[in-house]
C-alpha cells in the first residue's frame, strides 16, 4: 500500500476533504468499486478516489460484563 499523499487531479492540491455521497451512482454503484467522493480545498472540484481517508472516531469505553 502506498503512503503517497492524495492530490487533486485538477490543481495538485493536497488538502482534500471527504464529502457526502449524492445521487444514484455515488450512493449505489461507486461503493461497490470502493470509490469515495472528495473535494479539493483550493479549486472546490469534487472527484472520486479509492481512498476512504482517516477515521476520526474516538475510542470510548467498551461496554461489557464487569468483573
Amino acid at each position: 500500500m502506498s503512503k503517497r499523499k492524495k492530490t487533486c487531479p485538477n490543481c495538485d492540491e493536497i488538502e482534500l476533504t471527504r464529502v457526502a455521497r449524492h445521487g444514484f451512482l455515488q450512493e449505489r454503484v461507486y461503493p461497490k468499486f470502493g470509490m469515495f467522493p472528495w473535494e479539493c480545498a483550493q479549486c472546490r472540484q469534487i472527484f472520486l478516489l479509492k481512498s476512504r481517508g482517516y477515521s476520526y472516531r474516538k475510542a470510548g469505553p467498551r461496554s461489557g460484563p464487569e468483573k
